[in-house]
């Protein structure tokens, strides 16, 4: 049986959980939900399934310390260090070229480092049964049945079943949509969330980037030489920097035929602002959800997070309030979203 490699991808700059998230400390390496930041929850999440010594952990340079301290138990050869951020094409690429240097046999699964998941067991679960769906297909998605007409994530279509299915047949990967195509999209009952977690034989993906992205697997098949002949940082530098941005759902997935969905058997949500901590933690009696040192008198639906300093608030409604860093948010919520609008005009995202 083949091993199962574990990519982790934890770039991102989180702009949107400023002032909390920073260049230096983005989002993946924070503790949103709890003590542990959302990376180490990934890592503890999949132990089960995937050794430490087949997890690999994709970051920029600048983040390298902090993963590190944040896994002191993961190898150092497994922190796969990209020069430049590129997209998630690049770095699965990247990371597939590693894996296969150490297994051409490999199965690789990639998971966003910064997802929140209800119930560990069922997570592990689903991904046992995208395992056992793998033979057969070109690969497995992993997709979440919608709760509600979102507009803030990409949609998978499948076939539509009579019966019951571990996993269903792709038809097509769908753009985020417009608010009335989420609810049609949410109607349908056909139509799963994107959530970003693949399953391929690597050897597999390798050959889908030749089919479907040439120009860019003749880069990587430059950057295979480079690593199994010990090339200089500068080179392997230049090379990944000239590929080209671009997601992996775009160039592979959505041109890839013979895919399987696997319906996730637990709650999921993409942690994308502040205000989706409502669907992650619990509140209060009055709809509150609080983190930190927070008095709260006739408030309502809030969401505060108070890093170091105590937050009081009086009398208000509907809003999110951060403290971080010396800085301090004050939005209402249902503008949570638009937070990059603010964080962009303050300059260098520093903590």
């Amino acid at each position: 049986m083949s091993k199962i490699y574990a990519v982790i991808m934890a770039g991102g700059r989180g702009e949107r959980f400023w002032p909390l998230s920073t260049s230096k400390l983005p989002k993946p390496f924070i503790p949103l939900l709890g003590a542990s930041s959302l990376l180490q929850d990934t890592v503890a999440r999949i132990l089960s399934i995937v050794p430490l010594q087949n997890i690999l952990i994709s970051i920029g340079a600048s983040h390298f310390e902090i993963a590190r301290e944040q896994l002191p138990h993961i190898p150092l050869k497994n922190f796969i260090v990209e020069p430049i951020g590129r997209d998630t094409a690049a770095c699965i690429g990247f990371c597939a070229l590693h894996i296969e240097q150490r297994d051409p046999d490999a199965v690789l699964l990639v998971l966003p480092a910064d997802h929140f998941v209800d119930n560990p067991n069922a997570y592990v679960k689903t991904l046992k049964a995208g395992i056992e769906q793998l033979p057969g297909s070109s690969g497995i998605v992993f997709g979440i049945k919608p709760d509600r007409p979102e507009t803030g994530y990409g949609y998978i279509l499948v076939e539509e079943q009579s019966t019951p299915a571990d996993s269903l047949p792709v038809v097509k990967f769908v753009e985020k949509p417009d608010a009335e195509r989420a609810k049609q999209f949410f109607a349908s009952g056909n139509y799963f969330w994107n959530s970003g977690m693949f399953l391929w034989k690597n050897s597999t993906l390798l050959e889908l980037f030749r089919i479907h992205m040439p120009v860019f697997h003749k880069e990587l098949c430059n950057l295979r030489l480079l690593l199994r002949g010990n090339g200089s940082s500068t080179e392997i530098s230049r090379i990944f920097s000239s590929l080209p941005r671009i997601s992996i759902d775009f160039g592979i997935m959505e041109k890839t035929s013979g895919l399987r969905l696997v319906p996730a058997q637990f709650i999921w949500d993409d942690i994308g602002n502040w205000a989706s901590l409502e669907r992650a933690l619990p509140a209060d009696s009055r709809g509150n959800i609080t983190q930190g040192a927070c008095s709260l008198v006739d408030s309502d639906d809030c969401i505060i997070y108070a890093q170091k300093d105590q937050i009081a608030a009086f009398g208000v409604s509907g809003l999110v309030i951060v403290e971080a860093y010396g800085k301090v948010l004050v939005c209402p919520k249902d503008r949570a979203s638009d937070l990059k609008q603010l964080v962009s005009g303050l300059g260098p995202h520093e903590g």
